[in-house]
């Protein structure tokens, strides 16, 4: 695992800023609770069913520890000034990172999870010396996938079982992105 640098502060464009988490700021542990207790995040994420406020609060604490430790590069989704989710790159041997990212209900659908990922993975590249990069999620997620594709990411497939869900194997897809590959978004409509 390669060690991380200090959590940056990056322009994505668009008034889209990622930045370190606030673990102390209440309206960002506000939002974080708003984000978590959307049936979207829920339908497709492990997180408790009650998200509560120390549920948010471990979360950030969680982001802070894993800047400290190399293990975990969580940065802010920042629109307009206001905490609007989250990007991450999860470090793994080999030059290689598992990307993860979920927006509040209020960002999504303008293009913010886009630039905040090709954003993140620029970074990740650049900084971190990734050789490759690997995204996943539940088939249903379409649109955490069509991210994903915008963003240059290769499908690999359809895995069964790939993810557990509340105690149930769910079927999965998996894609990945090379340091080689074309990186930003890409028109994959058409």
């Amino acid at each position: 695992m390669p060690d991380l640098p200090p959590a940056p502060v990056l322009d994505a464009g668009g008034g889209v800023v990622l930045r370190p988490v606030r673990a102390d700021d209440p309206a960002e542990l506000a939002a974080v609770v708003e984000q978590h207790r959307d049936p979207q995040v829920q339908r497709f994420t492990w997180i408790p069913e009650t998200y509560e406020l120390v549920n948010a609060e471990a979360f950030l604490a969680n982001a802070e520890r894993g800047w400290r430790e190399g293990d975990l590069a969580t940065l802010v989704v920042d629109v307009d000034g206001a905490y609007r989710g989250t990007v991450d790159l999860r470090p793994e041997d080999g030059a290689w990172a598992e990307l993860g990212f979920g927006l509040h209900p209020a960002a999504r659908g303008r293009g913010v999870a886009t630039r905040a990922v090709t954003a993140l993975l620029a970074w990740g590249f650049d900084a971190l010396g990734l050789a490759g990069v690997t995204w996943r999620a539940d088939v249903e997620n379409t649109a955490s996938l069509r991210v994903a594709q915008r963003c240059g990411f290769t499908v690999e497939g359809r895995v069964r079982g790939l993810l557990l869900h509340r105690g149930e194997r769910v079927d999965g897809v998996i894609a990945t992105l090379l340091a080689s590959d074309l990186r930003g978004p890409v028109d994959h409509a058409g």
